[in-house]
């Protein structure tokens, strides 16, 4: 297997990791798809693969990836978003690929829509350079970065030419399915995940994803109870231990327990411990705070505020004062007060930092909405009116007004 067609792999989210064994060029891609899992088992793993390759072994370019990927594995994501913005110019290829997939996702993690879509603009101009697979994948990072920044119809057309070039890219169909609840198209996603042509095995990638974003397009049709059948057999359905499928899983139990009502919260209760417990470990090995902000949740909705706190000074200790004061303790705070009734405090702590245009936590804008609808939901409370009035409606568009 050619190195292109590793990279290429890679950008699919199909890379077979046992390639790491047939050449060290290849282990660098595997340490690629490691380190945009945005964990610090995966981060130690980046290293040791890395610190293995010299970089006497590696031409320029190669060894300027390498070098952006140890430092984003250090914890400077920022940093290596530079390098990889200054590497990307003046390659073409699968080069290219490999160094726009890499800008793509740390433009995702660090919240920049805006720096996505220079990434995707970029990368559609070397198209021509690319094989028509490559291309491809191109086309689908491009769909996303034009959801994220609202050219909704402009990325359902680029996600369309994406998927008619590479049927089983399903980065580029999830692209579609975001645009598609975007504009409240709840049915058309659901119907658009239901007809991908793959399905959704065990080993397809970002299944329990798909199945969230299923489950996001119920509750904007009301259908609670469907929501959290679909929890209990597709999002709990884990396929490895990794932050990213309790994530999920927290972020739908939420949305519920916001929408419920006291009987479908009880209904929630053991659920949200079984949740608390694959989350324990978590506080010990921080390492982004997106993944920080939904372990707060688990552990406040069952009372455990001695690791709610573990993840807090984790969260400060790593994050720059100025970002941990003006937003993450804002939203900490008000995920607690939230939990503990107190509404007028979760309005008063969430409000200044969701006024800000890009709140640079990580995640999508869909998945950033669960901290408007915290907001909101408190606000509604607070005016004695029940959130499921108001929000099973605007799935997606709760980011828009802030």
């Amino acid at each position: 297997m050619t190195l292109d067609v590793v990279i290429e792999d890679l950008v699919a989210l199909r890379l077979d990791r046992t390639v790491r064994n047939a050449d060290p060029l290849h282990g660098f891609v595997v340490a690629a798809e490691a380190v945009i899992d945005m964990e610090a088992p995966r981060f130690r793993e980046v290293i040791n693969i890395l610190e293995a390759v010299s970089p006497s072994a590696l031409d320029r370019e190669y060894g300027a990836v390498r070098e952006a990927m140890l430092t984003w594995a250090r914890g400077d994501l920022l940093g290596a978003r530079e390098l990889l913005a200054t590497s990307l110019r003046g390659l073409t290829g699968a080069r290219a690929l490999l160094v726009g997939f890499l800008a793509h996702m740390a433009d995702f993690y660090l919240g920049d829509e805006e720096g996505m879509l220079k990434t995707g603009c970029d990368l559609i101009e070397l198209r021509p350079t690319m094989s028509r697979r490559a291309a491809g994948l191109s086309e689908g990072l491009f769909s996303f970065a034009l959801e994220e920044c609202g050219y909704y119809s402009e990325a359902i057309a680029s996600a369309e030419r994406a998927l008619s070039t590479n049927y089983d890219d399903v980065y580029a169909l999830h692209a579609k399915v975001h645009a598609l609840q975007s504009l409240n198209e709840n049915l058309a996603a659901m119907a658009t995940i239901s007809s991908y042509s793959n399905g959704w095995g065990p080993e397809e990638p970002m299944r329990i994803h798909m199945w969230w974003h299923y489950a996001i397009s119920l509750i904007g049709e009301g259908e609670l109870d469907r929501v959290l059948l679909c929890y209990d057999l597709e999002v709990r359905r884990k396929s490895r231990v990794c932050a990213w499928e309790d994530l999920d899983a927290v972020a739908l139990l939420w949305r519920l327990d916001l929408l419920g009502g006291e009987a479908l919260s009880k209904m929630l209760a053991p659920r949200w411990r079984m949740l608390a417990q694959a989350w324990q470990a978590y506080p010990a090995d921080s390492s982004y705070i997106f993944n920080d902000l939904h372990a707060a949740m688990t552990f406040a909705k069952v009372e455990d505020y001695c690791l709610f706190d573990k993840v807090v000074e984790s969260c400060r200790a790593r994050e720059s004062p100025d970002f941990f004061h003006s937003v993450c303790l804002p939203l900490f705070s008000g995920i607690a007060a939230f939990v503990q009734l107190d509404y007028a405090t979760a309005v008063r702590a969430m409000s200044p930092a969701l006024k800000r245009r890009q709140l640079r936590v990580g995640g999508s804008k869909l998945q950033q909405s669960i901290f408007h609808w915290t907001r909101d939901a408190a606000d509604y409370c607070l005016r004695g009116s029940k959130p499921r009035d108001h929000l099973s409606s605007h799935i997606h568009s709760l980011t828009k007004e802030s």
